[in-house]
């Protein structure tokens, strides 16, 4: 019991949040304990049923069978690399990351209306992970060897052959939920033309940071990956840089086992 609890304990807390709720949604559903139903984003009961947990749990039911194996496995690799290696273990950030990319996939699922949230949210991870790694190569099924920028529109294509048009939707949802706060959060403060670049909108408040025991100090942004041989110019823009949170390295590499 004291090495499962090892075991647990070592896997960074906003990513182990992620994985016992998961967990805790669709066990119980799989084994007929709770209806997936009682757990689905259905706005009309929402609204004239008080039934708030939907907009949350929707996020968390991660389906059944092999699919759910290879998701929870997605979760705890990209996710743990990236809370230690792309945000420095900064559980406040991190967190916030995932609260917006949420608000993202609920504005945006608004038009589509899914039921279930799980994939979008795993797609726009693993979207800001690819981000965070352009440089990596990724193995899908140990067959196929691309880079990161294709990884994500590779996934969607897989869930388009394997469950249709709808799950394939959840992909994209979470590719643009993704790509919207990348754009906001990084391309805006870092890269784009410089009459047009902005403070980061998208910091966590001080508020939501002191919940974690973090300085209240509001950051603008975060430093974005910059790769090798990076030009003069770009690299003394170190003004900008100092007012970003982050260091986007390297990370692991995805595909160092094969998918």
């Amino acid at each position: 019991m004291a090495d499962f609890s090892a075991v647990i304990n070592s896997v960074p807390p906003v990513t182990r949040t992620l994985l016992i709720a998961t967990a805790s949604i669709t066990f119980p559903c799989l084994l007929g304990i709770i209806s997936p139903a009682s757990v689905a984003l259905i706005w009309p009961r929402i609204v004239s049923r008080y039934q708030i947990w939907r907009p949350v749990t929707s996020f968390f039911f991660g389906g059944s069978g092999f699919p759910l194996i290879y998701d929870f496995f997605l979760i705890y690799r990209n996710s743990s690399a990236m809370e230690r290696d792309v945000y420095l273990n900064n559980t406040a950030e991190y967190a916030w990351l995932h609260l917006m990319l949420g608000v993202f996939i609920l504005t945006f699922n608004s038009l589509v209306g899914l039921p279930f949230l799980f994939r979008p949210l795993l797609h726009a991870q693993t979207y800001v992970w690819c981000r965070a790694n352009p440089t990596v190569k990724v193995s899908i099924f140990g067959l196929l060897t691309i880079p990161t920028s294709l990884y994500p529109p590779a996934l969607i294509v897989l869930d388009l052959l394997t469950g249709g048009p709808m799950k394939a939707m959840g992909g994209v949802l979470g590719l643009l939920a993704g790509h919207l706060w990348w754009f906001i959060s990084t391309y805006l403060p870092l890269y784009a033309p410089s009459h047009l670049r902005r403070p980061n909108p998208l910091a966590p408040p001080a508020r939501f940071r002191r919940l974690f025991g973090v300085s209240s100090q509001r950051t603008t942004g975060y430093k974005a990956y910059q790769p090798e041989g990076r030009s003069t110019a770009t690299a003394n823009n170190e003004a900008v840089a100092a007012a970003v949170r982050h260091r986007w390295g390297g990370g692991q590499r995805l595909g160092g086992s094969s998918l």
